[in-house]
């Protein structure tokens, strides 16, 4: 049976962008006569609240989707842990002491993305010194030992997206990312590879944005030995401006204010449509 979800973090009000990707996940299920499930993506603390996750349940009911309501992602700690040590006793992942300010300035790569994982073992008398004081590391992949990994299967291996079809997996180009943030001892990319697989999703369908990084997540269902999903990835709404549609945008975008300006559930899923 074809699964699909909608998974958004409760740091926000749902705006058009988020009703396309809800709306284009729907209806591929239910043109399949799949499932469609609902999972609140709340790992990040620092940012999530309990008032956004009302208000995203009540907005999806409002449009009068129906879903299915799976665990939050703050009730699978344990998954992601278990996920996290079997990482480890693969020898695929390592620490990484240095501070957020200290790995910015070493950066050789995009957004939180390292090339050389050499340059983020600190001397031991530094390592255990922030050890003592309750320092936690972050955990980066090794990705040099994850290629190996999968060289050692003598297969290639590939992703699939429904629009273009099958694609190498290509993770070099991403170098030794996080894992497993030090605030959370998780991340999204863990996270999200675990919760679809617990979930049974089998088509992931989500954002443009997220393209290359469904490269990773196909790599963490070979290491963690999880099920096999496809992916598609849909375009995403610009304001009229021509900028993505974010959380951070033009609140007049949001659901909650279409509702309260008098829109209808099918007037905004229709606005949302128009605007790709």
């Amino acid at each position: 049976m074809i699964v699909t979800r909608f998974a958004p973090s409760p740091t926000g009000f749902l705006h058009l962008g988020h009703v396309y990707s809800l709306i284009c996940s729907y209806e591929y299920s239910k043109n399949h006569n799949g499932k469609f499930v609902l999972r609140i993506e709340d790992i990040d603390f620092t940012r999530c609240k309990n008032f956004y996750a009302e208000q995203i349940i009540n907005d999806i009911n409002w449009l009068k989707i129906p879903f299915i309501r799976t665990k939050d992602q703050s009730m699978r700690k344990n998954q992601y842990s278990s996920a996290l040590d079997y990482l480890k006793s693969k020898d695929l992942i390592y620490p990484c002491w240095l501070s957020r300010k200290e790995a910015k300035e070493t950066l050789t790569a995009p957004q939180d993305e390292i090339s050389d994982a050499r340059q983020f073992f600190l001397l031991e008398l530094e390592r255990k010194k922030r050890k003592n004081i309750g320092l936690t590391p972050a955990w980066r992949l090794n990705i040099k030992k994850c290629l190996d990994y999968l060289k050692s299967s003598k297969e290639k291996h590939y992703w699939y997206d429904m629009n273009v079809g099958k694609i190498p997996i290509n993770i070099e180009q991403f170098g030794d990312l996080i894992i497993a943030r030090k605030d959370i001892s998780t991340s999204y990319h863990l996270s999200v590879t675990v919760d679809d697989n617990s979930d049974g999703i089998s088509h992931i369908i989500r954002g443009n944005d997220l393209f290359n990084y469904s490269n990773i997540h196909r790599l963490l269902q070979i290491l963690l030995d999880l099920n096999e999903a496809k992916w598609m990835h849909h375009a995403l709404i610009n304001d009229h401006s021509g900028k993505r549609i974010a959380k951070r945008s033009d609140p007049k975008l949001t659901i909650k204010i279409l509702r309260e300006s008098g829109y209808t559930p099918k007037q905004v899923i229709n606005l949302a449509k128009s605007m790709v």
